[in-house]
């Protein structure tokens, strides 16, 4: 009888507390799962969406055209076929910065028939004119539109003494032959394009030489943090043009280079995927992190009655 009652006896029911603590993490994970969904459906919404217009891959360029226009107008208004020089006297660790801007000044003039000779004065600057000069003639341009003037010692004094002779002794490719017909100094050219960015810059080369040859058109390009100081100069007119800020050469780009299909936006649908994917790996790293969440198992034991 005894047994019999012992037998008939019920289980014992799960404690509240390990009931609370279950239904609490299924909770706790329906809403870690929601809140997914919720996530990957908004950044679905974003990209599928997008602006309402984009001219390019990057938007940043400046509304404010005015730097652009003024380096469009001063291009623009060159003779056919002009010489140009670019006094490359970029600063290693500024030039991926102007290096766009840069680029697309190139092309521009290369597609107004202009010719090209580079010259520098700064040890880091003629490191990367010779690069320009590799990139320029490994894209196809012609031998005859590039000059190398090469590295000219001793810094401004070397830039004064360039205003009178360019030209290094033996130089006789047509384009030489021209400048020395012109006089042989920078004022044989119709334009001097000055990328630069170290203590030998744009502001030496209006000093320097702007002053020397006032009528020769003088562009500038520059990182960020030399614009106050160049600023007054294209006021004064001293220097024709001047793209001194990412948003001015983003502009500049897009005003000269439209999107390309290379320069376009990835796919959406990429973009989405491959978001998915990197939240799902978040996801799983943060169940592993709470164990509770990932067995559905209590951290401790309940003691037993």
């Amino acid at each position: 009888m005894t047994e019999a009652a012992e037998d008939a006896t019920p289980a014992a029911a799960p404690s509240p507390d390990r009931q609370g603590r279950s239904g609490g993490r299924r909770r706790l994970g329906g809403l870690l799962a929601l809140g997914w969904v919720g996530l990957l459906l908004l950044i679905a919404a974003a990209i599928l969406v997008g602006p309402a217009s984009s001219g390019s891959a990057l938007a940043v360029a400046n509304p404010d055209r005015s730097a652009a226009d003024g380096v469009t107008a001063t291009l623009g208004n060159l003779p056919q076929s002009s010489l140009v020089l670019v006094a490359m006297d970029a600063d290693l660790g500024t030039y991926p910065e102007i290096r766009p801007a840069t680029h697309a000044v190139m092309a521009d003039l290369l597609s107004r028939g202009a010719t090209l000779g580079f010259v520098s004065v700064s040890v880091e600057g003629r490191a990367l004119a010779v690069a320009e000069l590799d990139r320029l003639r490994s894209a196809g341009v012609s031998a005859d539109r590039l000059l190398d003037l090469g590295f000219v010692s001793g810094a401004e004094a070397g830039m004064v003494r360039l205003v009178d002779a360019a030209l290094r002794p033996g130089m006789s490719s047509p384009m030489a032959a021209l400048i020395a017909q012109r006089g042989g100094g920078i004022g044989a050219f119709d334009c001097i394009v000055v990328v630069g960015g170290g203590d030998i810059g744009p502001r030496s080369w209006v000093e320097q030489v702007g002053t020397r040859l006032p009528a020769v058109p003088m562009v500038a390009i520059a990182p960020t943090f030399a614009q106050p100081e160049l600023a007054p100069y294209l006021r004064s007119g001293q220097l024709s043009g001047l793209l001194a800020t990412t948003r001015d050469d983003a502009a500049y780009v897009d005003r000269t280079r439209p999107a390309a299909p290379a320069d376009r936006s990835p796919s959406a649908l990429a973009m989405l995927a491959g978001m998915m994917i990197a939240l799902l790996v978040l996801g799983r790293q943060l169940l592993a992190a709470v164990p509770r969440l990932a067995s559905g198992a209590p951290a401790v034991a309940e003691p037993e009655e």
